[in-house]
């Protein structure tokens, strides 16, 4: 994260929740976490019904861009795809 951009940060991840949330299969709520140790560090997750949903929200021409805001506030980024394999 940029330093001073966390509020800027988390603006962006709301209106990128806001566009995610407009497309025909959205996911289900989203979750922003940021450390307390360093807030310039975050993470954010949230569930998909289903991977075709994942390629299909990334195929849209306006993703990019939207997820563009966020990263261009960042130092570094690592988006994935990830599932869960236990809860405890």
């Amino acid at each position: 994260m940029k330093d001073g951009k966390q509020d800027e940060f988390v603006a962006a991840w709301r209106a990128l929740g806001r566009y995610v949330n407009s497309l025909p299969h959205p996911p289900g709520r989203g979750t922003l976490l940021q450390s307390v140790d360093d807030p310039q560090q975050f993470y954010s997750f949230g569930p998909w019904d289903s991977l075709g949903d994942i390629h299909e929200m990334r195929s849209q021409p306006e993703t990019r861009p939207e997820i563009g805001k966020l990263m261009d506030l960042c130092d570094e980024g690592r988006p994935g795809t990830f599932r869960v394999v236990a809860t405890a």
